[in-house]
């Protein structure tokens, strides 16, 4: 019936990272975790193809903001359906098109918010290509 969906979650703060991780797992999805935007970039040059990305927007000599760009780079076949901006820093006047992204989310996060959001964007997104 639905194939399995498929995650790349970027942060460089390993605790969340994992917990993200472990909560869309048990839902079913496939998730692959890095903890630098290079080991992400480099995931994706890869084929990793995750339909989601979620990626911290400052992590390190190469923040979030790169990873996004490699990923909107990539060929449509394998480029990330919807793209997540996660920040522990709190800005305001901001949105997620500020960043080239779908959604932007300010730490800390709830999950179950994440994945209502995910869920409608993803159908959404289902729906317009019907």
């Amino acid at each position: 019936m639905n194939a399995t969906r498929t995650m790349l979650i970027c942060d460089d703060e390993e605790e969340l990272a994992n917990e993200l991780g472990e909560y869309f797992a048990s839902l079913g999805w496939r998730v692959a975790l890095s903890v630098t935007a290079e080991d992400a970039i480099g995931l994706l040059h890869q084929g990793l193809a995750p339909q989601v990305l979620i990626t911290d927007l400052r992590i390190g000599a190469v923040d979030g903001r790169q990873v996004v760009a490699e990923a909107r780079a990539l060929p449509e076949a394998i480029r990330p359906i919807l793209i997540v901006i996660i920040t522990g820093h709190v800005m305001h006047n901001v949105a997620a098109a500020d960043y080239d992204s779908d959604l932007l989310y300010v730490k800390p996060i709830d999950p179950s918010d994440m994945l209502g959001d995910i869920d409608s964007f993803l159908a959404g997104r289902a729906k317009a290509a019907d």
